[in-house]
């Protein structure tokens, strides 16, 4: 195996041997438990992931969003998962941006479609 590979799976262990992604598969098969729960905090997290990816206002959009889903929110167990899943994110995401900040590519910028 190449040294890059080998590292990279030494980092996929660490990451699953983390607190954080320890919590997040505890709180996953919990949820896994409670199908009608699950239902709700998928369909939340499709909608907030729509919301991250949209241009419009998010502020109206966010609040519909808490409307709707306020009940799931304020569920204990979605809470929990919903905020172990957000730490396992930031987790990756430190660790892709501390890479791409580390290994230098030059990427021109590009403009958004319709622009």
């Amino acid at each position: 195996m190449d040294p890059v590979a080998l590292q990279t799976e030494e980092l996929i262990s660490a990451i699953r041997s983390s607190g954080d992604y320890q919590r997040y598969k505890k709180c996953e098969e919990q949820l896994r438990q409670n199908p009608e729960l699950k239902k709700k905090v998928d369909e939340y997290r499709v909608r907030n992931f729509q919301l991250q990816q949209t241009e419009r206002d998010l502020f109206d959009e966010s609040d519909e969003v808490l409307r709707e889903f306020g009940s799931v929110l304020k569920n204990p167990l979605a809470a929990e998962y919903l905020d172990a899943e957000s730490s396992v994110c930031r987790m990756v995401q430190r660790v892709v941006n501390y890479i791409n900040k580390s290994v230098a590519v030059d990427i021109p910028e590009m403009e958004k479609p319709g622009h």
